[in-house]
């Protein structure tokens, strides 16, 4: 799909949606291409997923990403099959069309609305830790809600099942570990990549909850009135781990980068909110889903997602973009990830563990 085709797919598969000027391509798109379409009343966004990573055409990925994404904005719908998880201060953008071929999905416009990351580095600081803690208390309330609402349901762990976005996670994050430690040069690299991969292969087996799967300041977008999350393709039926302990290692890293000491402790503030507000959600489910086991393998991925954004082949756009690895930001980065595979602790989970 190319820019000449947005408009003609728009006219035969949205036929109440006029549009009133040409597509534009939005540059935040990695896996997918993306568009704005202005229209009569409204504009729409547009999704399309060719077979492989749409910034690295030579690696393959499976478009089916584009159907889980719109079967979560569908049951996340005020009338969908996860109603009880909507909320005004958090929400998903609403779905207006879907196909297969080619895959994609036409969706409500938010807005120009900053990401969670833009917003940090470049709001008013006094505003920051004004609203930080009210946004940590709505995130973890929606995560809570999600992971127990859908605990051990079997209708979701069909509906969700992303296997192929599991298998190319493993590939790209766990199964790298080691050569990103070994450039860094820890000394037992081997040693801790093993862990990953063991981390990674397991995580391909059969989940307990529905993960939203990209939770991370880019996928989390501020608005007047909350904020709302995008990016729904990596969404899987998997477990807690790959929702809190990847939004912990990132508010580590925005903390870590902070543009002064008070966004910086803003940050801890939202983490910290965050995590009452996550537990306080879960409720009776807590002890089932988050186990010892758990605790030990949200550690692991805390220091790979670390890893892969500090050293990684995900470093371009990022808060360590561009430094060198013996700059001393980095080399602290890869301390502190290398001793979370290392030691497996429990990354500072709320009422489980100290802080990261």
């Amino acid at each position: 799909m190319t820019d000449k085709d947005v408009v003609p797919y728009l006219q035969e598969w949205l036929p109440d949606f006029t549009p009133v000027g040409a597509p534009r391509q939005l540059p935040e798109g990695n896996l997918n291409v993306v568009w704005r379409v202005p229209g009569a009343g409204r504009s729409v966004i547009v999704k399309y997923a060719p077979p492989y990573i749409a910034a690295d055409p030579d690696t393959p990925l499976d478009p089916s990403r584009l159907i889980i994404e719109a079967r979560c904005l569908d049951a996340l719908e005020p009338e969908g099959t996860l109603s009880r998880v909507h909320r005004a201060s958090v929400r998903a953008p609403r779905p207006f069309d879907v196909h297969t071929n080619p895959h994609v999905l036409v969706m409500e416009d938010l807005g120009d609305l900053p990401t969670l990351g833009r917003w940090l580095h470049e709001h008013d600081p006094e505003a920051i830790r004004e609203r930080t803690p009210a946004m940590g208390q709505q995130l973890g309330t929606f995560v809570g809600t999600l992971h127990a609402a859908t605990t051990d349901d079997a209708a979701c762990a069909d509906t969700f099942d992303n296997r192929p976005m599991q298998e190319t996670r493993h590939a790209v994050q766990y199964q790298g570990v080691t050569g990103m430690l070994r450039a860094a040069g820890v000394p037992d690299a081997e040693a801790l990549g093993r862990r990953a991969v063991a981390l990674g292969e397991a995580l391909l087996a059969p989940g307990r909850c529905l993960t939203m799967g990209d939770l991370w300041p880019p996928s989390v977008l501020v608005a007047e009135d909350g904020l709302r999350l995008i990016d729904w393709e990596l969404a899987h039926y998997g477990r807690p781990l790959q929702d809190v302990a990847h939004l912990l290692g990132h508010l580590w890293m925005q903390r870590h980068r902070a543009p002064s000491p008070a966004v910086a402790d803003a940050v801890g503030a939202l983490r910290t909110a965050f995590l009452d507000a996550y537990w306080t959600a879960l409720g009776n489910v807590a002890d089932a889903l988050w186990t010892e086991q758990e605790r030990r393998d949200a550690a692991v991925h805390l220091g790979a997602e670390v890893l892969v954004r500090a050293v990684g082949p995900f470093q371009s756009g990022y808060v360590y973009e561009g430094l060198a690895p013996d700059h001393p930001a980095v080399q602290e980065a890869v301390t502190t990830a290398a001793r979370r595979v290392r030691t497996s602790d429990s990354v500072g989970l709320g009422p489980l563990g100290e802080s990261c």
